[in-house]
């Protein structure tokens, strides 16, 4: 058996508390990852957060709900509703309110510096402070949190990773969107009523009034996320008991509710209706009107999408949350934990079987199971304590599995929301079938390093650093010859854990397509190995057959069929 202590160095790495450098340390690289990469595909009009800006732009600019003026301006955009001769945004009001200060700050900034407004710089804005650094204030606490649930600061830290970089939490940090602000809104309200039930905070009328407004916010954010506001209101009820923290945790939870209701009442005509049945697109609301706003009842393939799936599920794509099943059995087991325990349990069941009963539970164009990233920190706490209780024991081990399990993550999921979150359904293996192409054909999206000259896969390589860092950074708790050891097995953990998600189905129908559409539009566009080669030949006098075929097998491999038959035939 290995002892904890002769594998970890005695630097306060381990322990209840977090060194305030590391957790520095983390924050800071996850902010790096989250700034450092602009993955925004102008073509695509991504109905997801487009819709979304579209109101906080009206809001910011006019003072109310309705988009007209928006599409006048902008064009159609998917999502939206129409009901009272307006058109209107169909999501929770939550995060295009958020991102109104960005939005107004940007708006007159320019305006009094001279500077032209543009769109995608306002998006941008408006990712940072309305998604980016709410994310950035949850992970501070979350990492904190972890800190305290187990005595190894390598499982600390690749659980925290894992979640921040390697899960659907990273690609929709970076944007426009509510499923990551809906997790940290519902986690955060879950951290702080774990701590107040076992006495790691006071209970007070400002704890429980920001409670209460964490826990109507899962909502606020998000529709499907009253799944878990009403188990998450539940557990306030047993933990706070008492009636005068209880009202102040009531009143923090009526305000965004308040807020929902009268964005309702204005856009739909009733304070408790939602937008659905009046969605502009025909077919999504034809959708929309089947069972209860398209809630038509659960299925087994809906839930193998959603978890298991290679391509898109949760556990295959984030591993380290598959840990989460034997430890939810050994935190039921312990009685003082059992009532966290359950709580933790309801909020994902009750998730995983509102989004499996939807007609549209795979959400389109995505990374991962998007629905279900508000479960992805309340299974990562489970996960940590299968882990810590794996390490009492066997901590290289358990070391290994988490440090595997990470990497695995970061390459399955920080890929895809690194350099294109937005995948069509028709992409069965993203890292195969789609990224392998990008990255080998240098296309990359926007990021810093295109600041600095560096355009292609090289821009790119200050990323990919960041995320070997992390790794790196879980490790240095160990001395030197665990370390060694732990990183060894590590890579065969990970590679063990790609296999499923790197092999190709025999059939993959629509691939091509997809991946045609990916390359054709991708944005910014003439700095991949074809558009070079494309503009190196057509600045030649005439270009030999060979060169024309190079030409041509680059388009055919990226799904681009009849930019390959045109280069063939010399039609430069």
């Amino acid at each position: 058996m290995t002892t904890l202590t002769a594998v970890t160095t005695a630097r306060g790495d381990t322990g209840a508390a977090a060194p305030t450098r590391q957790r520095w340390l983390a924050v800071g690289l996850c902010a790096f990852a989250y700034l450092y990469v602009f993955p925004y595909q102008a073509t695509l009009n991504n109905p997801n957060e487009n819709v979304r800006l579209y109101m906080t732009a009206a809001l910011a600019e006019y003072g109310h709900y309705q988009i007209d003026e928006l599409r006048a301006r902008w064009g159609w955009v998917n999502d939206g509703a129409v009901h009272g001769g307006h058109f209107w945004s169909v999501k929770a009001p939550g995060t295009s309110l958020l991102g109104v200060p960005g939005y107004f700050a940007y708006l007159h900034g320019s305006h009094a510096l001279g500077h032209a407004f543009d769109r995608t710089e306002a998006l941008w804005v408006c990712r940072v402070t309305g998604s980016v650094l709410p994310t950035l204030v949850f992970a501070w606490f979350f990492f904190g949190w972890l800190a305290r649930r187990t005595r190894h600061a390598l499982l600390r830290d690749a659980t925290f990773y894992a979640v921040m970089l390697g899960s659907p939490i990273y690609a929709y940090a970076m944007m426009f969107t509510s499923h990551t602000l809906s997790a940290a809104v519902a986690f955060g309200a879950f951290m702080w009523l774990y701590d107040v039930r076992h006495a790691q905070l006071p209970v007070n009328a400002r704890g429980a009034l920001l409670c209460g407004l964490l826990t109507a916010g899962a909502t606020f954010f998000e529709y499907p996320g009253l799944a878990c506001s009403l188990p998450l209101a539940i557990y306030a009820a047993f933990v706070l008991r008492k009636w005068k923290p209880l009202g102040w945790f009531a009143l923090g939870g009526v305000l965004p509710a308040l807020v929902m209701m009268h964005f309702q009442w204005r856009a739909f005509g009733n304070p408790l209706t939602p937008g659905h049945l009046f969605v502009e697109n025909a077919s999504f609301r034809a959708a929309h009107e089947q069972g209860l706003y398209g809630a038509v009842g659960p299925s087994a393939a809906a839930v193998y999408g959603l978890l298991l799936d290679p391509g898109a599920g949760l556990f295959p794509l984030t591993p380290l949350l598959a840990l989460c099943v034997p430890g939810s059995w050994l935190l039921l087991r312990d009685r003082n934990h059992r009532a966290d325990a359950l709580a933790m349990l309801a909020i994902v069941l009750f998730t995983v079987l509102a989004i499996a009963s939807m007609n549209n539970w795979r959400g389109g164009w995505t990374v991962g199971a998007r629905y279900l990233a508000l479960c992805i920190p309340f299974l990562a706490w489970p996960a940590l304590v299968v882990l810590d209780a794996w390490a009492q024991r066997r901590v290289i081990e358990s070391s290994a599995v988490a440090l595997g399990c990470t990497l695995a993550g970061l390459l399955a999921s920080g890929i895809p929301s690194a350099y294109y979150p937005h995948l069509p359904p028709e992409v069965t293996r993203p890292l195969p079938q789609i990224f392998a192409v990008l990255i080998a054909h240098d296309f990359a999206p926007m990021n810093l390093g295109q600041w600095l000259g560096l355009f292609g896969t090289a821009s790119m390589l200050p990323l990919m650093a960041a995320g070997l860092l992390a790794l790196w950074l879980c490790a240095s708790s160990l001395v030197a010859r665990a370390r060694a050891l732990v990183l060894a097995a590590s890579l065969v953990v990970a590679a063990l854990l790609m296999v499923p998600v790197c092999t190709r189905p025999a059939q993959e129908p629509g691939v091509q397509e997809a991946l045609g559409f990916i390359t054709r539009r991708f944005w910014p566009a003439g700095h991949d190995r074809a558009a070079r080669l494309r503009a190196q030949l057509k600045a030649q006098p005439s270009a030999s057959p060979a060169e024309r075929a190079a030409l041509a097998e680059l388009y055919r491999s990226e799904g681009r069929h009849p930019e390959a038959l045109a280069a063939q035939r010399g039609q430069l």
